[in-house]
C-alpha cells in the first residue's frame, strides 16, 4: 500500500475525529473538547501536507529517485490535486464564541469532504490520470487557489448556519492569487500564441476563467449583506475546486 494512501486515511481520519469533537464539545458547552477538535485538525493538516508533498513530488523527474517508496499508479491526477487542497482547507486558529461553538465543526468540514473524496478515489481509481501528466504550475497553482477557497468555504458555512462573522482574508487571499493565475495564463497565451482564448486546455481555461468571475462577483457584492456574500463564497470556492479537479 502507497504511504500516501496510508497518510490519506490517516488524515480523513483525524479530521472526522475533529469535526465529532466540535460538534460533541458545542452541544456539551466543554470547551476542551472544541479545543482537542482543533489540535485534531492541525494533525490532520500535517499529515495531509506531507503527502501532498510526496505526492505531487513523485511525479516530478527530479525527485523521483528521492521518494521511490510512493506508488504513482493509485494516485491518479486530481487525487493529487484533492490532497493538497485537503491540507491547505485545515483553519490556522479557531475563533468562535462559546454560544456557538458547536459551530466550529463545520470549519473543519470542507477539509473532510475533500480528504474522503480523495480517499474514496484512491480505492476506487477508475479512469486516473497518470500523475506525471497532471504535475504542472498552472495545476499546482489551481489546488492551492482551491485549498483556500475550501478554507473560505468552511468559513462561510459557519456564518450561513450561525450569521456570525468570519475570517476574511482567505478568501481576499484566494481572489487575490486566482486573478494572478489568470493574469499569468492569459499572458503566456498571448506570448505563445498572441491570442487571449487560443488553447490547447480549453476546459482548464474556461475554468479558470469561471472561477475568477464568481470570485469577482464574490469580491464586489456589498459586504453588509452577509449571508449573500457567504452564499457567493460558497457558489465560488466550488467551482473553484471543481476546476481544480476538472480533467482536460
Amino acid at each position: 500500500m502507497s504511504v500516501v494512501v496510508i497518510l490519506l486515511g490517516l488524515g480523513c481520519g483525524m479530521l472526522l475525529a475533529a469535526v465529532s469533537f466540535g460538534l460533541w464539545g458545542g452541544f456539551q458547552g466543554v470547551w476542551a473538547l472544541a479545543r482537542g477538535a482543533h489540535i485534531a485538525a492541525w494533525g490532520a493538516a500535517g499529515v495531509l501536507v506531507v503527502g501532498a508533498l510526496l505526492g505531487w513530488g513523485s511525479g516530478l523527474p527530479a525527485l523521483e529517485s528521492l521518494i521511490g517508496v510512493v506508488d504513482t499508479g493509485a494516485l491518479g491526477g486530481p487525487v493529487l490535486s484533492l490532497i493538497l487542497m485537503a491540507a491547505l482547507a485545515v483553519p490556522l486558529k479557531m475563533n468562535v464564541p462559546r454560544k456557538v461553538l458547536w459551530s466550529c465543526a463545520l470549519l473543519y468540514v470542507p477539509a473532510w469532504a475533500l480528504a474522503l473524496t480523495a480517499l474514496v478515489r484512491i480505492v476506487t481509481p477508475g479512469a486516473a490520470i497518470p500523475s506525471r501528466d497532471w504535475v504542472t504550475p498552472v495545476r499546482f497553482s489551481l489546488a492551492v487557489c482551491g485549498g483556500l477557497g475550501a478554507r473560505a468555504l468552511g468559513q462561510s458555512l459557519r456564518r450561513m448556519v450561525t450569521g456570525a462573522s468570519y475570517v476574511a482574508w482567505p478568501g481576499e487571499l484566494t481572489y487575490g492569487l486566482t486573478t494572478l493565475l489568470f493574469g499569468a495564463v492569459t499572458l503566456v497565451n498571448l506570448w505563445q500564441r498572441g491570442r487571449v482564448w487560443s488553447s490547447a486546455d480549453s476546459v482548464l481555461q474556461g475554468g479558470i476563467v469561471g472561477a475568477w468571475l464568481a470570485w469577482s462577483a464574490d469580491w464586489l457584492a456589498p459586504r453588509r449583506y452577509r449571508r449573500l456574500v457567504a452564499l457567493l463564497t460558497i457558489a465560488a470556492s466550488l467551482l473553484l475546486i471543481l476546476t481544480a479537479v476538472k480533467p482536460a
